[in-house]
C-alpha cells in the first residue's frame, strides 16, 4: 500500500474516533452561581444563594423571599416564588458580583452549596417561571395546590379571591349597585400586570362602597380591603400560613384575622413573620403576646379619656379629651363608636380605628395604629366619667 494512501487512512481512523467538539450554544450556558450571602453595599439588601436552584432574599423592614433560580435560554432568570415576579439573573465571570436587574450585590460569605432541590414533575416548581406568568388565570383549586407545592405567591391569590367574593358578597347584602360602585370583570386573557392591576382597582373601588354604604371611609391604596373573611376560609388560610411560613403571605392572613376581630389568630400568623427575620413584625407581636388571657377584643361603649401610649409604631400616642374629641398624629378628630369600635377620622380620608382590649388597653386596627398596644398613662388627664358628646353609629 502506498504511503500516501496509508497515512489518509491512519488520519481518517482519528478523526472518527475523537468525540465531536460542543456545540457554540452549550458553551455559552452559565455557569452554576457561586453559593453564600451576596450584600448590595448601599443599603445592606442581602442575596443568599443556597443552592444552584433555591436562595433567599432579605432586605431591611422587608419580608424574607423564597427564592427559585432557573435557566431561561442561555442566561439565567430568578423567581421570587412570594410575589411572582421573575427577573433575569447575571454574574461576573469570577462569581463574586451578581445583578438581579434590581440591585447589584458581591458576595460577602461564600459558602458550600445544599443539595439541588428536586421539584416534582408537573409541579408549579418544576417550571416556576411560566407558571408565575400563569398563575393570575389559574383556578382556586390549582392555587391551593400551588400554595401546598410551597408558592407563596399562590396562596396570596387564594387569599386574594377570598376577598374578592367576600366584597361582593358584601356589597349585594349592603344593596351596592356594582354597575356604579366598581369597574368591569377584569378579563384573565390579558397580560399578567394588566389583570392584576385592574383586579386591584376593581377591589379598592368595591371595597370604598361597601365601607361607604356601611358608615366607615375608605382610603384607596392605604387601607387593607375592608371586608371580614367566613370563617372557614380564615381557618384554611392560617393554617397554610403556618404550613408554608411565607412571610408575606402570613402578613396578608395576619390582616385578615385582624379585620374578623381575632386578635389571638393574628398574632400567631405575625409571629411566623417574626421568625422569618422581620424585626418590625416582633416589635408588634411581643407586647401582645404578653397579654395573655387579655388578648381579647371588648366592645367599646364610651369614649376613652386620658393619654395613651404605644411602644413604637408609625403613631405612639392617642390623647382622648372628656369632650368627645382626641388628637392623633397631631390631628383633632371627633370620636365616634361604630360597632364597638373608636373611629378617628383622619386627614387621609379614611378613620383610625381602635378597639378595647379585656384589660381596657387599646388595639390599632388601621394601617398606621395596626397592631400597636395602646396603655393608658396614669395621672396625665383629669376626665369626668360620662361628659361631654358621644358619637355613636350602630
Amino acid at each position: 500500500m502506498p504511503a500516501l494512501l496509508r497515512m489518509f487512512l491512519v488520519v481518517t481512523a482519528l478523526l472518527l474516533a475523537t468525540p465531536p467538539a460542543p456545540a457554540a450554544a452549550s458553551a455559552s450556558m452559565p455557569a452554576p452561581l457561586r453559593c453564600g450571602r451576596y450584600v448590595n453595599a448601599q443599603n445592606d439588601a442581602a442575596l443568599v444563594i443556597d443552592s444552584h436552584n433555591r436562595g433567599r432574599r432579605l432586605a431591611t423592614g422587608f419580608d424574607l423571599e423564597s427564592l427559585q433560580i432557573e435557566r431561561d435560554g442561555n442566561g439565567l432568570v430568578l423567581v421570587n416564588l412570594d410575589d411572582g415576579v421573575a427577573t433575569a439573573l447575571t454574574a461576573s465571570a469570577d462569581g463574586r458580583r451578581i445583578n438581579d436587574t434590581l440591585q447589584d450585590y458581591q458576595l460577602r460569605a461564600p459558602a458550600v452549596c445544599q443539595p439541588v432541590a428536586v421539584n416534582a414533575a408537573g409541579s408549579c416548581l418544576a417550571d416556576a417561571n411560566r407558571c408565575m406568568a400563569r398563575l393570575h388565570a389559574a383556578t382556586p383549586p390549582q392555587l391551593l395546590t400551588a400554595c401546598q407545592q410551597g408558592v407563596g405567591a399562590a396562596c396570596s391569590g387564594l387569599l386574594l379571591g377570598y376577598v374578592d367574593n367576600a366584597l361582593l358578597a358584601a356589597a349585594s347584602a349592603k344593596g351596592v349597585a356594582l354597575a356604579t360602585a366598581a369597574p368591569a370583570p377584569c378579563t384573565t386573557d390579558a397580560e399578567r400586570e394588566e389583570v392584576l392591576t385592574c383586579r386591584d382597582a376593581r377591589r379598592d373601588a368595591l371595597a370604598a362602597a361597601v365601607a361607604q354604604a356601611s358608615g366607615q371611609a375608605f382610603a384607596r391604596g392605604i387601607d387593607p380591603a375592608w371586608v371580614e373573611l367566613p370563617a372557614a376560609q380564615r381557618d384554611q388560610l392560617q393554617q397554610l400560613c403556618l404550613q408554608q411560613r411565607a412571610g408575606r403571605f402570613c402578613t396578608e392572613v395576619a390582616e385578615q384575622q385582624l379585620n374578623a376581630r381575632d386578635p389571638r389568630a393574628a398574632v400567631q400568623a405575625l409571629q411566623v413573620v417574626c421568625d422569618s427575620s422581620r424585626y418590625s413584625a416582633c416589635e408588634r407581636v411581643e407586647p401582645l403576646q404578653a397579654l395573655g388571657a387579655a388578648l381579647r377584643l371588648v366592645d367599646a361603649t364610651e369614649s376613652p379619656c386620658g393619654l395613651y401610649r404605644a411602644d413604637g409604631g408609625t403613631i405612639d400616642a392617642v390623647a382622648f379629651g372628656d369632650d368627645g374629641y382626641a388628637t392623633i398624629g397631631g390631628q383633632r378628630s371627633q370620636v365616634r363608636l361604630l360597632d364597638g369600635a373608636i373611629h378617628l377620622r383622619n386627614d387621609h380620608g379614611s378613620d383610625h380605628v381602635l378597639r378595647l382590649l379585656a384589660n381596657g388597653d387599646l388595639l390599632g386596627m388601621d394601617a398606621w395604629t395596626g397592631y400597636q398596644r395602646y396603655q393608658r398613662q396614669p395621672g396625665t388627664t383629669q376626665c369626668a366619667a360620662s361628659e361631654g358628646p358621644r358619637t355613636s353609629l350602630r
